[in-house]
């Protein structure tokens, strides 16, 4: 099923419906889907300190990949993104877009 279809079947199952017919929690649950699912742009919006989110970046080899990372400043306020132990540090011009975990 795609995510439109399982949205529409569960909130038919609710039975809740708006003056056009169609289902407001379909509505609200793609709604609440395409905003979890969108890349964000690190340049025009930044996620919070330390919280893990999935970024996707290009690799020294020109790949694109993705992990889940958190953002973090070194000394100077540089921006990069990495995990705690430092065993992944992703420069922050390598980031394509991140998205939230939810």
């Amino acid at each position: 099923m795609t995510v439109e279809e399982k949205a529409r079947e569960y909130s038919n199952s609710k039975g809740i419906y708006d003056e056009h017919g169609e289902t407001l929690l379909h509505m609200g649950y793609l709604a609440r889907h395409n905003e979890a699912m969108r890349w964000r742009d690190p340049k025009e919006e930044l996620p919070e300190y330390y919280k893990k989110v999935i970024v996707k970046y290009e690799r020294d080899d020109l790949k694109i990949d993705h992990e889940c990372v958190s953002l973090l400043a070194d000394d100077d306020g540089a921006y990069f993104f990495g995990n705690y132990r430092f065993d992944i540090i992703i420069d922050f011009d390598k980031v394509i877009g991140w998205r939230p975990i939810e």
